[in-house]
């Protein structure tokens, strides 16, 4: 709150040092008309838009705008509804990283899908959360069984890392992602492949952890 009242109040500012500098320079010509300027007040509007109070005002120096500056700055300020503002994970807490990790397919079995999840939330100050909005970063896994004839021969995994957002349209909000790495892993085992995963992701993981 505290950074958006000296916001509007530098914009106040410079928008009284035009105004000052415009009488400055009509102080040699005498007007014999004399118009009152309609002054700026505090309405719920200013509080809803720009986030300041009745008792802020004037602190803010608001109340030196004439209204038809302060209509100006309130319609500068509002947002466009048609324009969307994307928010994303930028880093993750100290020594925590809350991985989403989906595994899907239909080979993706409890033991292969508990396989994965052993081999991610193993790694060192990894934690496994359930909600995008709770997570630094996605796994996404597709889990699929290579057989000759009725034996097994190996696991293919194809995954996706993504960086979980929320887009924000007027009052609306969606959870989406912006993609990152994306590859396939085979191995003769599900466990090999979880431990593939797990190794891929712990590189994946550095940025957010602060090393390199």
């Amino acid at each position: 709150m505290k950074k958006r009242v000296m916001l509007w109040a530098a914009l106040a500012g410079v928008l009284l040092t035009g105004q000052m500098g415009l009488t400055q320079q009509k102080t040699a010509v005498k007007s014999k008309t004399s118009t009152k300027t309609a002054m700026a007040q505090w309405t719920p509007e200013v509080q809803q838009t720009l986030g300041v109070s009745a008792n802020g005002f004037t602190a803010a120096g608001l109340n030196k705008l004439t209204k038809a500056q302060l209509t100006a700055v309130l319609a500068s300020a509002k947002l466009d509804p048609k324009k969307s503002l994307l928010t994303c994970s930028t880093e993750a807490t100290p020594g925590k990283v809350h991985v989403l990790l989906k595994v899907a397919g239909h080979d993706a079995t409890p033991v292969v899908v508990s396989q994965i999840q052993q081999s991610v939330g193993a790694l060192s100050g990894v934690e496994l959360v359930d909600a995008p909005t709770a997570a630094d970063i996605a796994l996404h896994v597709v889990i699929q069984e290579q057989t000759m004839g009725t034996r097994t021969i190996g696991f293919t995994a194809s995954y996706v890392t993504g960086t979980p957002c929320v887009q924000e349209v007027g009052d609306k909000k969606t959870d989406v992602e912006l993609k990152g790495q994306l590859g396939v892993y085979t191995n003769p085992k599900s466990a090999g492949v979880a431990q593939d995963l797990a190794t891929m992701l712990d590189q994946e993981l550095k940025p957010l952890r602060g090393t390199q």
